[in-house]
């Protein structure tokens, strides 16, 4: 499971549990995850180091 998914399903549990705070944080995660797909040649899905280096 991608970091992306991850997150997807994260935002679920937190839509379901009304907590807006968690919510934001990773809307903002998606948001930066989705920024460099788009940046890369081709969109493609992002190696595992990629992901760690947007995180930090």
């Amino acid at each position: 499971m991608s970091l992306q998914d991850d997150v997807m399903s994260a935002m679920k549990v937190a839509m379901k549990e009304k907590n807006q705070t968690a919510l934001a944080a990773l809307r903002a995660v998606k948001s930066e995850i989705l920024l460099a797909k788009t940046a890369s040649d081709g969109g493609d899905d992002l190696t595992e180091e990629q992901e760690i280096k947007i995180l930090s």
